[in-house]
């Protein structure tokens, strides 16, 4: 119990790191030396913490995967073609409800810290046609941005998972996460946009503009796509499967300066990021009144399901992240022996209420920077959140219990 406690009071702090300069990386390993400074940790233990990570080749590979994601997502930004895919899509598609969904969730296709920003202006425009509220396009854009976390294997909380358990099928997981992705999409669209009208572009395409407009919008998704299409069919490493993405850039705006825009595409505080998450990981696997403590509640029954639905959630809304209530909790979900379908059963409930957290969070990075653009206060925009949220975690737990059926 004392180590949780120490556990929660370090994470305390992170809402007064988030209203300085420091980037997310060193905040996150100020948060690990904490934790490992109140529970008595050695400087050997903590140093072994750290060097177990790059001995760890599933850590390695999750490393990777994130750096070579942020050079696509760079580059992407820097030739242009998200606002060329949302060109396209505008001239294709007519109904302006399809539109509210897609383009933000497009856009959520590239894992950007804060990237809810890029979809924006663009449902910002969109509501101003039909006359949406303001709280409310913030709310269908934060929504449907989010929609990628859910279902992209290369999105970085879908990394840790595989990091964790590498026994899992990352499809599988997805598959079951998309029953709350869809659930949340459905009641957003019905909560939402069910009272705008349905059609408001109607502006004339012919077959081959349209044809052409399907052609480049495949042509520009492709780096996005590539990479997990060649995962599917050869089974190899998405590390390697990736790299195929930054040649296909490479062939589409061919340049010069290309590999100089390679190296200054890499986001180094991205990756001291993960390192960091993995670093918190290892620090909480070594606190072993920790992993008994969770344990012994794991065997409790019910009160074990609250326990972690109510853990998962407070550290997502605490520090604004997924990750932090996965580094948390995942490792000692390893520890507990479980089979397969047990652990699919208790990731997803750990994974969907991590998210719920993090979504609603006032320090969401996303919530944050859309606010700011639309012009919405957090006080308003929780207003339309008084239905989803309790939705959310209601259906988080009734699902749980069904898959459990289902699976175990």
């Amino acid at each position: 119990m004392k180590q949780f406690i120490f556990v929660v009071v370090s994470f305390g702090i992170v809402p007064l790191l988030n209203k300085t300069k420091i980037n997310l990386g060193v905040k996150i390993f100020v948060t690990a030396l904490l934790i490992s400074v109140l529970n008595g940790l050695t400087p050997n233990i903590i140093l072994d913490n750290f060097f177990r990570i790059f001995n760890n080749a599933a850590d390695i590979e999750v490393i990777l995967i994130v750096g070579i994601v942020g050079v696509i997502n760079a580059i992407m930004n820097e030739y242009g073609l998200l606002d060329k895919i949302v060109s396209d899509l505008s001239a294709i598609i007519k109904n302006t409800r399809t539109l509210f969904m897609l383009m933000p969730a497009l856009v959520g296709l590239l894992s950007v810290p804060g990237g809810a920003i890029m979809s924006a202006p663009f449902v910002m425009s969109l509501g101003e046609q039909v006359g949406m509220s303001k709280p409310r396009r913030a709310a269908v854009n934060l929504v449907y941005r989010h929609i990628s976390m859910f279902v992209m294997p290369y999105m970085s909380a879908n990394l840790l998972i595989q990091a964790f358990f590498p026994r899992i099928n990352i499809y599988k997981f997805i598959g079951v996460n998309s029953i709350f992705m869809l659930a949340t999409c459905v009641f957003s669209y019905f909560l939402y946009l069910r009272g705008i009208p349905v059609e408001k572009n109607t502006a004339a395409v012919s077959r081959k503009e349209i044809f052409d407009k399907i052609k480049s919008l495949a042509v520009n998704l492709s780096p996005i796509y590539a990479g997990i299409v060649l995962n599917i069919i050869s089974g190899f490493r998405f590390s390697v499967c990736l790299t195929v993405s930054i040649v296909i850039l490479y062939f589409l705006r061919p340049q010069k300066g290309f590999f100089k825009l390679l190296f200054k595409s890499i986001s180094f505080n991205l990756i001291l990021s993960i390192v960091a998450i993995f670093f918190i990981q290892e620090t909480i696997l070594s606190l072993e009144e920790l992993a008994g403590f969770f344990s012994a509640m794991f065997y409790s029954g019910a009160y074990s399901l609250f326990a972690m639905l109510f853990t998962a959630i407070f550290f997502g809304i605490i520090t604004g992240l997924p990750y932090t209530s996965l580094a948390v909790i995942l490792p000692l979900i390893a520890s507990l022996g479980l089979n397969e379908n047990e652990i699919l059963s208790y990731v997803y409930y750990i994974f969907c209420a991590a998210h719920c957290g993090y979504f609603f969070s006032p320090l969401h990075m996303c919530q944050i920077l859309t606010n700011d653009y639309i012009g919405v206060k957090t006080a308003e925009l929780w207003k339309q959140y008084t239905y989803l949220a309790p939705f959310s975690i209601v259906f988080l737990v009734v699902s749980f219990f069904v898959i459990r059926l289902i699976l175990v």
